[in-house]
């Protein structure tokens, strides 16, 4: 899939999973069933494993900016997707171009020149975290950080009291 279809799946953040423009977005990956949450939790995952992707929907009021959405009380949102590089967690590669510019291939030190400096990093589990206006964008590299192998882009949570 092209470009503008990355990028529509990164503007259906915090779109309700009830909208029009989810269920088109869903309807061209082929999803006819969406799961409900697994016990014991409030999100929903929708995981194309073939396609190197998921969806996690979440309730609005676990957002940070939950007033910003237009939905009613427990009611979720698109609020994390997560692009997969290939063999991560036993997907597939996502084939469509990437958010922000980026490619799998690209390095760690490559990407903090694309995007400037990282707002948070750890070198424990090798990634890098850039914190902007509506969205956060965490990239996750190999272990000689020299290829992305998951590229998250999500809303951000509500700090924990």
């Amino acid at each position: 899939m092209p470009l503008d279809f990355t990028t529509n799946l990164v503007n259906l953040l915090g779109q309700p999973l009830a909208s029009a423009a989810v269920a088109d977005a869903l309807r061209k990956l082929a999803v006819t069933d969406v799961p409900d949450p697994k016990p014991g939790r409030t999100s929903v995952d929708i995981r194309l494993r073939a396609l190197g992707l998921d969806i996690v929907f979440k309730p609005a009021q676990e957002l940070r900016d939950e007033t910003s959405f237009a939905v009613q009380p427990g009611e979720r949102v698109a609020a994390v997707l997560f692009f997969h590089g290939a063999g991560f967690e036993n997907y597939a590669k996502y084939a469509s171009p990437l958010p922000y510019g980026l490619s799998f291939e690209q390095s760690r030190s490559a990407v903090q020149s694309l995007l400037g400096p990282p707002s948070g990093s750890s070198a424990r589990y090798k990634n890098d975290r850039w914190d902007y206006e509506r969205v956060y964008l965490t990239l996750d590299f190999s272990d000689d950080e020299r290829q992305i192998k998951l590229v998250t882009v999500g809303l951000p949570w509500k700090p924990r009291s």
